[in-house]
């Protein structure tokens, strides 16, 4: 209720109350004290008769209230529903009760601002205190005792005064006449008291249980007697007849009129339209919740069909019902009878008597919804039928709608009645007499009922409603018939409930006039819409559509309007053709009305296409194709043949044309999807393509900012600009020159007069660029026209950072065009500035400036320099005119995050060598950067926005010192410091930085001379000193719980609420800790956030406290040493320092702490002790065929890395700690020597992983310097520690050597760096043992060893960092020096002696190694690489005992364990017996990748060893028995015919007939399935051959024919996927390949793959090796089992996944070479990925299945270089620049990296294994940009036709070097080739001998590729020979001779003129 308008006490009462209430504890009841002490009554002033009276009954409301005290009282009230607290609720309840009783007999002092308290202060008094008091009552329950007294109360004396009221109307006319104006006024406060009263109980009716709500209507309507209701119609008279003059008449007059301006006379109609408000408020929570009720309104809800449960209050019962019932019964009787009120007084009261007869029908309505007995049906027609009747009461809004509400909710009721309803409704609906808004509930009620009927009925109802449009004037008439719910004609007075129809005819229509036709017919169309769309049928929406679309022009031009209008709001729910041919009609009739100037249709259109811009739904196609019709629109206006000379008036038509269509799309834009969101319209090139389009047509056709039409349709072309993309197409941004010439758009109008104009334009834009301007040509001109509009548009409404965009276009550099576009965005700049710097416009303040300043200021940044020169020229005009934008948190943080980003960027080229990460963001920022891969491009870019982000901010600075400042400290503050790299963040720096920079406001600083030479004067002091400060109040006493951090372990359990309290004892603090580290030790989860505020707190603790505090000191170690996290021991280590630093006498029991917490994490087995903590040997893992993948060695990384960081970090602290400390307690130096010689030990037991070299010789280097600097060890100790760590410094030595993992440069230069200070260090301990006394020997040979294996080492790893350079040379060691240490090697650990014939190639070392073996083989035992010098490649004569020891020796891997088995060996039992051991020590996992090897090993199997291990790992894998049996089948013959046997052939024969019959029933069923599946699928080729003279299309067909017939068994799988089961069949994928006389042909299948979330991808390159040495095999094996088939099945489990897999099935061609070839590939991708090399290859599967049968796996969305020939791409460049953009565009240059890594990894394997005929046919490119060879018919020693015309070591083309960018600007990419390419080889290298294995066992397989020489000529391509960097030479060397090769170029050449291949 309006209370008031305009007060200023009253407002400030308000907000006070309101202040007063709000939930804060203290406050409230002080608040509420000091508004009631207002609250006093003075003395009462006696007037009246009625008041002598009325002061017996309201004593207190004889007192006058004044103002202040209402104004208060109101106040409170309002302010009460936001009480909070029950004890404050009691305290206002108190108050208010005790006004409302006397409320409608409130006297008020007189005041001249009373009259504002509207309608009237009694209304307004009583509504809100009932108001108030029911609100306080519904939250606070237990105050409704009071609250309810209070309701009686104010009941209660109303009667008592109605009473009193009734005799005085009645009495004699003794009193005068002022007694009677006075005593009416009593009446008039009365009554508008009561009307408040019963609103407010109205709105608040669930107060009351149903009884208590019958109650109080009983009262109202006692009190509501005929005799009061003429005393208020008496009442009201007098006051308006009145002539007193005083204040009190006056206002009372002023308060009727105000009544009366509302609609709501003073009299008894109103009191009964309070009192019918609440009976509806009673009736409806009979029937419905209160939730339900303010959902909406009740009737809406029951013809939508929502029912409810009936009552929700049991007390309901009949006779309440029934008086309801009676009651509005009773006032419908006096509504009908009482004429005077309803016809013959005022309109207003006309108006207050329907809204009364509305709220009784529908309290009728929920009276019949409970209880249709009570109730009837048929009575509450009758009154509906009379109302429908009486065109004036259906005038009425309220009245009409509940009448026609209530016809279609009674359909429901009475369904056999339903076609008579619908008739009346149809009659009402077209007898056009009502109003739109009457017809349209009208329309929705019969769409209604018609939902009952069938639809027969509805499509007749839409018929016959369709016929009115087709009347004239009145001579066509619906039929008269309604169609029942079986769509039989009904009579209509079948029913007897409606016999009182007057009419004869009830849908019977005869129209005069136009305007009449035009009412009528326009509510017929919108019931025709209405139902349609109830129907929610699109057939019959599509009905209608045609329906009425063919009505137009049928009767007049508004009746067409309509129809159109109500086209489109039927069109929102269509289908998308019938949505299409609607707007292609629109566009005709909009064509024809322009031709014929029809404004009327026009205007039609305009709304329906406004109203479809408004109402789709956006997440519908509809909305697009919408947009699509309007931008066609737009583009195809002025689309005339070009050079007509008639030009100028067309141009002028076809923009008044296209400016129409600005406004629906400008709506439609502004409801488009958001970005990222389905629909979006930034992801739909089209829309886009076209958006740009329809700008160019608006400049083509003079549509300026300038212009008239512009102006007009400024608003919609700001908003259509605002919404737009920029006019560059980013992803073909490197042809937008081409584009712009080319574009037909662009070209129109290209006359001479109109390219004058259109260069006028531009002139008068950019003036100063005229010369330019007349260079360029038109398309360009109207190019730079529209992106004037655009950006010009978009920055005036507050954006003007995208114009940088259009600079992606590198043809924007050094041309005409660019130098223009580069003025436009300087011209863009000005708007925007001119529009800032005023200060007029809000969107335009600092705030919004600096957002965009963000943006432009990471456009400084750019991977294009014309974006960065054009950015740097903005953000100086910005920064210069409004500086207050950089004194923001949005550019000035944004500028400190780019700097950061920009120098993590720089960053990554040493962490991530080969990596090219693109995209940079920052969230703190909310800036993104997209960089070039160019590292130097970057390097450059930063520098040079370093100086200009150092002149901007002290450019501010300048001005305003102090905020700027402030916000570095803030910046500081915020910072999450992650702990990588040093802690190194620029953007920190340079904070640091400018802070400490003496601003130039300050004069006194800056007038202070040095006072020393190199003395700078600065603020740091002052700065850092404020930053502190800041840091001590923003964390005072605040608990720092985070809201997302990384959790210390990996469990999910919550962690500890609390925190430690600043009071609490040293037992609390100890019982909080012990909890703490009870929870991180089990694996709860704990944040380090939620563990710093702990641990913070305690070492405050500690910084004050005075005693030992032994136990606190513990915990304080050991919690951040359990969760053992970089976070933790971080977070650790800065408590530690600040503890020591802070108070020194805890400094030797924390060190003491660390140093054991230390040595407890060797005895737990964690960090760089874990026994995870493995680098496994390529050849002992699970080799894949699969893509190499970066992402999980980056995985496998990382979790390295985070292994042992914390160790590094401690390690750190021990080191620098200990020279800190150095002369100080000898107890802390015993504590050191302890810790270091408990470490040593424990090196000694671990295995060593590539990452670990830094951290393991760091340690070496601590215990170096304790060596060194102690003071506590005597001469015996020092020997001991000495000795202790040489030997852990050489049990490095004593693995195999390994390159650094990964790509991190900074961990390479770093481990360089370390180890020469390790031989620094180790130099100073020279003459530390070194002669021998008594028992201790010489340390030297030792020290010399070390140093000796150091320097190799040292060597080896700056190759592997410099692998182009020549730095270092060559570590120059003769045989002489080397041999007399290699017994010391022996002598500390034989794996080191082992390990020096690796590092240094010399036969004579080899030989002492060897003599070793033979006299002392036990002692190496535990090293399988010494066999290999033991054995050789064939049974020595010198071995003999020796032999016996084999059967203890450590397993070699798989592949050297099969060729033991050779003859070469003899067949000697310890060695079969070995090699099978060896075997079964690995899992058939690993063992699976040889089968084709241990299947050649059969030739050689004399005693059975192989074939019994066959049929044992045959039994225990399914997968591994099938593929024994498939290579066995291959093998058999020598021939592709299965002509010709091979020798082994009964051999074969013999292994695969015992290992199938040694099945399972379950196996055997399994092998069943699978073979006749294949069967079947490779029996295709068979059928196909004779086929192969026929046509494509012909095989192709018979492939599908017989894929159809294919049944798929269930857990059956293709030979070269036995990792998944197929599970369906592309029946239409076969497709017949190439063949002159075979029929090998594809096809798809759908494959089910199963995988483990939480597994590596690495190939176990970190994992648990096996410790059990006996034959064991693992449970969980990829290969599968007979076990494993249910996941074979049907049924998909959340581990799953399925592919499409295509692959080819060859019939006469020999597979196994292939096979070969890609099982070594896939031996180098181990390789690759053992050392973390980043480089890429695909070995797919190749299965040879029987003689010269095989299947291939498809290499997926890859294209051969040949076909990129046939399609007329002209080289591999100008591919790449055609599918990924220009060398700019982050696409290219991600393309490009692939394609490096892969042609890095494929030259080299190229190399090694001779691949020959590498035409283009047979190298593919994918989609990703990898090269990728196949075919590998061609290999080690043999060459297509014999002739080796590829004499290059591999292909290296000129257009794949210039893909790679050799001859560029940018030669980082070729670098980078070179490098992976020498890596790649020096990665191989050591594994030589492993691959030689593989090739050696199939040497007597009969493949052609293998020759006499092939082992000898495969070994010396590795040039083991040489040194790492001699064969980094000898690899730039191939690389050189392959450039561009002359035999390369001549094959190529042969092979298209032999075979047409392209090149």
């Amino acid at each position: 209720m309006d209370v008031c308008n305009g007060s200023i006490r009253r407002n400030a009462f308000t907000k006070l109350a309101a202040l007063s209430l709000a939930p804060s504890d203290g406050e409230e009841t002080e608040g509420i004290s000091r508004l009631t002490a207002s609250l006093h009554r003075p003395k009462s002033v006696p007037s009246g008769l009625l008041d002598g009276i009325l002061r017996g009954i309201a004593p207190s409301s004889r007192l006058p209230m004044s103002l202040r005290e209402l104004d208060v009282l109101l106040a409170l009230c309002k302010a009460a529903p936001g009480l909070q607290h029950v004890e404050h609720a009691q305290r206002l309840v108190v108050q208010l009760r005790e006004y409302l009783p006397e409320s409608h007999t409130q006297v008020f002092q007189s005041s001249p601002f009373l009259h504002n308290i509207k309608p009237s202060p009694w209304e307004a008094l009583t509504y809100h205190l009932t108001h108030a008091l029911l609100a306080i009552g519904l939250r606070f329950p237990e105050l409704q005792l009071n609250i309810s007294a209070s309701i009686e109360a104010y009941i209660s004396n109303c009667v008592k005064s109605l009473n009193a009221i009734s005799p005085i109307t009645h009495e004699d006319h003794t009193s005068n006449q002022h007694d009677d104006d006075q005593d009416a006024t009593e009446i008039a406060s009365i009554t508008v008291s009561l009307k408040g009263f019963m609103e407010a109980a109205a709105s608040h009716a669930h107060y009351w249980p149903s009884l208590d709500r019958v109650n109080i209507i009983r009262q109202l309507q006692g009190m509501l007697s005929e005799r009061f209701l003429v005393a208020v119609e008496t009442a009201s008279s007098t006051i308006r007849t009145s002539s007193h003059s005083e204040h009190q008449y006056r206002d009372w007059r002023k308060y009727l009129r105000r009544y009366a301006a509302k609609g709501t006379p003073l009299g008894a109609m109103l009191l009964q339209q309070g009192f019918m408000r609440f009976v509806v408020a009673s009736t409806s929570r009979f029937v419905a919740s209160e939730a339900a009720l303010q959902a909406g309104d009740l009737l809406d809800h029951y013809i939508t069909g929502q029912r409810f449960d009936g009552s929700h209050d049991e007390t309901v019962d009949e006779p309440m019902i029934e008086y309801l019932a009676e009651v509005i019964a009773d006032e419908i009787r006096v509504l009908e009878e009482g004429s005077d009120y309803l016809q013959l007084s005022s309109a207003w009261q006309q108006r207050l008597a329907f809204s009364v007869k509305a709220f009784a029908l529908e309290a009728f309505l929920h009276c019949m919804m409970v209880d249709e007995d009570i109730a009837d049906a048929e009575v509450l027609f009758g009154w509906l039928e009379d109302s429908m009747s009486n065109e004036v009461q259906m005038a009425d809004e309220h009245l009409a709608g509940v009448v026609l509400k209530s016809f279609a909710i009674l359909a429901e009721a009475m369904r056999e009645s339903a076609p008579n309803f619908a008739r009346l409704l149809l009659r009402f609906i077209v007898q056009g007499t009502s109003v739109s808004p009457i017809v349209a509930i009208a329309a929705e009620s019969l769409a209604h009922v018609l939902r009952i009927l069938s639809q027969d009925a509805v499509i007749t109802t839409l018929y016959s409603l369709g016929n009115v449009l087709s009347s004239g004037s009145g001579t066509e008439k619906i039929h008269n018939t309604a169609a029942s719910p079986n769509g039989h004609v009904v009579d209509q007075h079948h029913s007897a409930s409606f016999t009182r129809i007057r009419t004869g005819s009830v849908i019977s229509l005869s129209m005069s006039g136009d305007e009449e036709t035009s009412i009528v017919c326009g509510n017929v169309a919108h019931a025709i819409v209405v139902v349609a769309n109830s129907c929610k049928d699109s057939r019959i929406t599509a009905l209608v559509q045609s329906m009425i679309l063919q009505k137009v022009g049928r009767i007049n031009l508004v009746v067409d309007a309509r129809i159109l209008e109500e086209s489109a709001v039927l069109a929102t729910t269509g289908k998308e053709n019938e949505f299409r041919a609607l707007l292609r009609f629109y566009s005709r009739l909009n064509n024809e009305a322009l031709q014929g100037n029809n404004i009327i249709i026009i205007e039609a259109i305009h709304k329906a296409r406004m109203h479809l811009a408004a109402h789709l739904d956006n997440q519908t196609p509809l909305f697009r194709i919408f947009a699509i019709h309007l931008l066609e629109r737009i583009v195809t206006k002025g689309d005339v043949v070009e050079g007509d000379t008639k030009r100028l008036p067309n141009i002028e038509q076809a923009a008044e044309e296209i400016a129409p269509l600005l406004k629906p799309l400008a709506v439609l834009v502004s409801r488009k999807p958001a970005e990222n969101t389905e629909g979006s319209f930034e992801e739909d090139d089209e829309l886009l393509a076209m958006a740009r389009e329809a700008w160019f047509n608006i400049a083509v056709h003079g549509i300026t900012l300038q212009s008239r039409l512009g102006q007009q349709y400024y608003h919609e072309l700001r908003i259509l600009a605002l919404n737009s993309e920029p006019l560059v197409d980013e992803d073909r941004a490197e042809l937008l020159e081409s584009d712009v010439e080319l574009n037909t758009i662009l070209r129109r109008s290209m006359t001479g007069q109109h390219t004058a104009e259109q260069k006028k334009n531009l002139i008068g834009i950019l003036p100063h660029r005229e010369s330019e301007i007349r260079h360029l040509s038109y398309p360009k001109v109207v190019y730079l026209n529209a992106a004037y509009i655009v950006e010009g548009l978009r920055a005036r409404s507050g954006n003007c950072s995208e114009v940088l965009k259009y600079f992606l276009d590198p043809a924007m550099k050094d041309s005409d065009m660019g130098i223009c576009m580069s003025g436009i965005a300087q011209e863009i700049i000005s708007i925007y500035l001119n529009r800032a710097v005023p200060g007029e416009f809000e969107e335009f303040g600092s705030v919004y400036v600096s957002r965009q300043l963000a943006q432009i200021l990471a456009g400084c940044c750019h991977r294009i320099a014309m974006v960065q020169q054009v950015a740097r020229t903005c953000a100086d005009r910005i920064i210069s005119q409004v500086p207050s934008a950089l004194c923001q948190k949005s550019a000035l943080f944004a500028l400190l995050e780019i700097l950061t980003t920009m120098w993590s960027s720089c960053l990554d080229a040493e962490i991530d060598e080969y990596g090219f990460k693109s995209t940079f963001t920052s969230s703190r920022g909310k800036i993104t950067l997209e960089l070039s891969d160019d590292y130097a491009f970057r390097k450059r870019t930063l520098n040079t926005f370093y100086a200009e982000a150092k002149k901007w901010v002290i450019g501010v600075l300048a001005s305003a010192p102090l905020d700027v400042k402030g916000l570095l400290q803030t910046y500081l503050s915020e910072y999450d410091d992650t702990g990588a790299y040093g802690h190194v963040s620029l953007g920190r720096s340079f904070a640091l930085e400018i802070g400490s920079i003496v601003p130039p406001l300050d004069q006194r600083l800056r007038a202070i001379e040095r006072q020393a030479e190199h003395v700078n004067v600065n603020v740091a002091s002052d700065f850092m000193a404020q930053y502190t400060t800041r840091q001590e109040y923003r964390h005072a006493d605040v608990p720092e719980h985070a809201r997302d951090i990384l959790p210390l372990v990996d469990n999910k359990e919550q962690v500890v609420n609390g925190y430690l309290n600043s009071n609490a004892s040293n037992q609390e603090v100890q019982t909080l800790l012990d909890d703490i580290e009870y929870r991180v030790s089990v694996g709860s989860h704990i944040t380090v956030i939620e563990l710093r505020d702990v641990l913070r707190r305690v070492a405050a603790l500690l910084c004050r406290s005075k005693g030992p505090q032994s136990i606190i000191v513990y915990h304080l170690v050991n919690i951040p040493f359990q969760a053992f996290t970089k976070a933790s021991i971080n977070l650790g280590i800065s408590l530690w320092l600040g503890v020591i630093h802070e108070n020194p006498r805890m400094e030797p029991r924390i060190l003491t702490e660390i140093a054991q917490a230390w040595e407890r994490t060797i005895d737990r087995k964690v960090g760089i002790f874990s026994d995870q903590f493995n680098h496994k040997d390529p050849f002992y893992v699970k080799q894949e065929f699969a893509p190499s993948d970066k992402g999980a060695i980056l995985k496998h990384q990382q979790l390295v890395q985070n292994l042992i960081s914390p160790h590094l970090r401690v390690h750190q602290v021990f080191e620098s700690h200990f020279n800190a400390i150095r002369l100080g307690s000898l107890n802390t130096q015993r504590a050191f020597i302890r810790m270091i010689r408990k470490t040593l030990d424990a090196f000694r037991k671990i295995s060593t992983h590539p990452l670990a070299r830094e951290v393991y010789f760091h340690v070496i280097l601590l215990a170096i310097q304790i060596l060194r600097f102690n003071t506590c060890l005597s001469e015996n100790s020092l020997w001991q520690l000495k000795d202790q760590l040489l030997s852990t410094g050489l049990h490095w030595f004593s693995f195999s050597p390994v390159w650094s993992f990964g790509g991190n440069r900074l961990q390479m230069k770093a481990e360089l760096s370390l180890l020469a200070d390790v031989l620094s260090a180790l130099g100073a301990t020279q003459h530390i043992g070194s002669t021998t006394r008594n028992t201790r020997r010489t340390l030297q040979p030792k020290q010399e060893l070390l140093r000796l294996l150091i320097e190799s080492e040292r060597i080896r790893l700056a190759v592997w960092l410099f692998p182009l350079e020549h730095y270092p040379t060559h570590l120059a060691v003769k045989d002489t020096d080397l041999i007399p240490l290699l017994r010391t090697a022996w002598s500390t650990e034989p794996g080191i002696a082992i390990q020096m014939a690796t590092r240094f190639r010399s036969e004579a070392l080899r030989q002492a190694i060897r003599f070793l073996l033979l006299n002392f083989p036990e002692k190496a035992t535990g090293e399988a690489g010494a066999l290999e010098i033991l054995l050789g490649p064939s049974l020595p004569s010198d071995v003999s005992f020796q032999l016996k020891y084999l059967l203890y020796w450590a397993p070699v891997n798989p592949m050297q364990a099969v060729t033991y088995f050779l003859p070469a060996y003899g067949n000697h039992p310890f060695i079969l017996q070995y090699g099978m051991r060896a075997l079964d020590y690995h899992p058939v996992d690993v063992t699976f990748f040889y089968v084709p090897q241990i299947v050649q090993c059969l030739r050689y199997d004399a005693l059975g060893y192989v074939e019994r291990y066959i049929i044992e790992a045959g039994n225990f894998s399914q997968l591994f028995a099938h593929q024994i049996i498939w290579n066995i089948k291959a093998n058999a013959y020598k021939d592709e015919d299965s002509q010709v046997p091979d020798a082994v052939k009964p051999t074969l024969d013999k292994v695969m007939d015992s290992l199938i019959s040694s099945f399972s029933r379950e196996d055997r069923g399994f092998y069943e399935r699978e073979f006749a599946f294949f069967n079947k699928v490779t029996s295709i080729s068979g059928k196909l051959k004779p086929y192969i003279k026929r046509s494509k299309p012909e095989k192709k067909a018979k492939i599908e024919e017989e894929l159809r017939m294919i049944k798929v068994e269930v857990g059956v799988y293709l030979p070269s996927n036995p990792d998944g089961v197929v599970v369906g069949i592309d029946r239409k994928s076969g497709k017949p390949l190439q063949s002159h006389a075979k029929a090998p042909f594809m096809a798809t299948f759908r494959i089910r793959r199963s995988y483990d979330p939480s597994a590596e991808n690495v190939g176990d390159l970190v994992g648990d090796a096996p410790k059990d040495q006996e034959r064991k095999r693992p449970k969980n094996i990829s290969a599968g089992s007979a076990s494993d088939l249910s996941m074979m099945g049907g049924s998909t489990t959340a581990n799953t996944f399925e592919v499409w897999q295509s692959a080819i099935f060859k019939v006469g061609d020999d597979c196994r070479q292939d096979v070969l070839a890609l099982q070594m590939i896939a031996a180098f991708r181990s390789i690759f990925n053992s050392c973390g090399l980043d480089v890429y290859v695909y070995p797919n599967r190749v299965t040879a299945t029987a003689p010269g049968c095989g299947v291939i796996d498809v290499l997926p969305n890859s294209i051969s270089r040949d076909m990129l020939g046939r399609e007329a791409v002209n080289g591999l460049y100008d591919y790449f620049i055609t599918k990924y953009g220009g060398e700019d565009s982050i696409r290219f240059q991600e393309a490009r990296a692939n394609f490096v890594k892969s042609m890095a990894a494929y030259s080299v394997i190229s190399y090694l294994l001779q691949f020959k005929d590498r035409h283009n046919g047979n190298i593919m490119i994918d989609d990703a940009g990898h090269i990728l060879h196949i075919d590998f018919g061609f290999c080690f020693d043999i060459a297509p036709g014999g002739v080796k015309f590829e004499r290059a070591p591999f292909k290296l083309t000129p257009e794949m070097m210039a893909v790679m960018g050799k001859e560029s600007s940018n030669p980082q990419p070729y670098r980078w080739f070179e490098e992976l390419t020498v890596k790649a080889f020096l990665a191989s290298r050591p594994y030589s001998e492993k691959l030689s294995h593989l090739v050696a066992l199939m040497l007597d397989s009969g493949m052609p590729c293998f020759k006499p020489e092939t082992m000898k000529n495969f070994k010396d391509r590795f040039v083991l020979d040489r040194t790492e960097r001699e064969a980094a030479e000898f690899m730039k060397g191939c690389i050189r001779k392959s450039e561009g090769n002359y035999s390369t170029k001549v094959y190529d050449e042969f092979q298209l003129l032999t075979n047409g291949i392209p090149y």
